[in-house]
């Protein structure tokens, strides 16, 4: 049966990180991944980190399993993180998931499930993982203008003249802060617009963050 596999392109990133391992000048730049580095190329690990490790050790009575949706004090943390108080705790469900592009996964499976017919919005650029998946799933996405090359930041005005092509019940994959490939972010009053323009549409936001601490 594997003779019926296709081989896949390979992924940009891990072909740059493979670049920048190959290239023998002591002035490059990782710009691989995006986690912090020191000046010798070494990703340390925080004292806050190591002390948290060092309590868990001494605490930690099991290895069982948790539940199939993760750890309920984990979830309820992060939703603390990133929501704070801006919305009641029952009205927020939360899953596990085995990564953030498994959870970008999940997330359009859930879409798929809810509106088989929805389209999901990109921003130009996104990360490589959102197009392999829309494309491996079958959804049909729609790009919509976000960097400016000659100025650097958000061509906003673009974006939301595209995002303007929105039908109620497509989704709007959004990137928060820290998080965008581009460096560009969305100011406070621009969050609002798009976020008035998808309750006018009745479009759902989908918000894929990491990173948050960087910033």
């Amino acid at each position: 049966m594997f003779e019926h596999l296709k081989e896949q392109p390979a992924d940009k990133i891990l072909a740059l990180m493979q670049a920048y391992k190959d290239d023998p000048r002591d002035t490059k730049i990782d710009l691989g991944v995006g986690v912090y580095k020191d000046a010798e190329g070494r990703t340390p690990i925080m004292r806050a980190v190591k002390a948290a490790e060092k309590e868990w050790w001494n605490e930690e009575e099991t290895k069982a399993y948790v539940g199939l949706a993760g750890d309920p004090a984990f979830s309820d943390a992060m939703i603390r993180l990133i929501l704070d108080d801006a919305a009641p705790r029952d009205a927020v469900a939360a899953v596990a998931t085995p990564g953030g592009t498994g959870a970008v996964r999940q997330a359009f499976d859930l879409v798929k499930m809810a509106n088989p017919g929805a389209r999901v919005f990109v921003s130009d650029p996104t990360w490589p993982n959102h197009l392999s998946i829309l494309k491996h799933m079958g959804i049909e996405h729609v790009p919509y203008r976000y960097f400016d090359n000659d100025t650097g930041g958000v061509d906003f005005d673009g974006m939301m003249q595209d995002l303007d092509g929105v039908k109620a019940g497509d989704v709007i994959l959004l990137h928060g802060c820290c998080h965008n490939p581009t460096g560009a972010n969305l100011t406070m009053q621009q969050w609002g617009d798009v976020t008035d323009l998808a309750n006018a549409k009745g479009a759902i936001p989908m918000i894929d963050i990491a990173y948050q601490g960087f910033g």
